[in-house]
């Protein structure tokens, strides 16, 4: 039990100096994209402000398009501290429901910079759906973290993977209190069907090709089944 669980939880260089005429480090890079940042967004403003006063949905789509590297940019950041289990993809499509929020609630008269605005409303979209999807309780979800900090702590102090019985006098409980500790926690972790379990030069092979379905006949079941029937008959 414990071993499922444990499987489941990673001087600025020197320079020589020119020898030929001095010449200032060249800036031009950093304004040019500074430029292009801010035409940008002076773009953006103009867009919703074209969009408020009309309605015409071409022009929001056009406000969409020009704020997906936004949605990518916030969902990239958020992914690093989540499970593998969430995918990227996920995470941007909630940010382009929060960035359409964003756009049929921004008000100029805030003085608030659209981008400023649709940043956080992107953010809070993702934050919103995770949290609606997640069945598992708060609290559960710290003891689970309480329990890997703890198992992490003991694992460096051996030197070595902890035994269950380790683990519960390391918490000051019994083994039988320990291990349904592990129990109350294991709903919260999650697999994603596409992970892959084996992989080589010729193929490769997901968590959902080994999975048994128990709804449907496989070849040795629809065999078997033909033989009974012949043999019934």
């Amino acid at each position: 039990m414990l071993q499922n669980y444990q499987q489941n939880t990673v001087f600025q260089n020197s320079r020589k100096k020119p020898s030929g005429p001095k010449h200032k480090p060249s800036t031009g890079s950093g304004v040019n994209k500074a430029e292009e940042r801010a035409r940008k967004n002076e773009q953006i403003e103009h867009m919703v402000a074209e969009y408020r006063k009309t309605g015409d949905h071409k022009i929001r789509e056009k406000i969409l398009l020009a704020n997906l590297s936004l949605i990518s940019y916030i969902a990239e950041r958020l992914a690093v501290s989540l499970p593998q289990s969430v995918e990227l993809g996920d995470l941007k499509s909630l940010g382009i429901l929060g960035l359409i929020d964003a756009i049929e609630n921004y008000k100029p008269e805030k003085q608030v910079r659209f981008t400023s605005y649709a940043a956080l409303r992107i953010k809070g979209s993702i934050i919103d759906g995770l949290r609606s999807l997640d069945w598992v309780p708060r609290s559960v979800r710290k003891k689970a973290r309480d329990l890997e900090k703890c198992l992490h702590e003991l694992e460096g102090e051996l030197g070595r993977p902890a035994s269950e019985k380790e683990m519960s006098e390391k918490l000051g409980i019994s083994l039988s209190e320990y291990q349904a500790l592990l129990e109350k926690v294991s709903p919260i972790t999650f697999l994603s069907l596409n992970d892959l379990v084996y992989e080589d030069d010729d193929q490769s092979i997901s968590l959902g090709d080994v999975i048994e379905d128990a709804g449907n006949f496989g070849p040795h079941s629809i065999l078997e089944r033909k033989e009974v029937k012949q043999l019934l008959v």
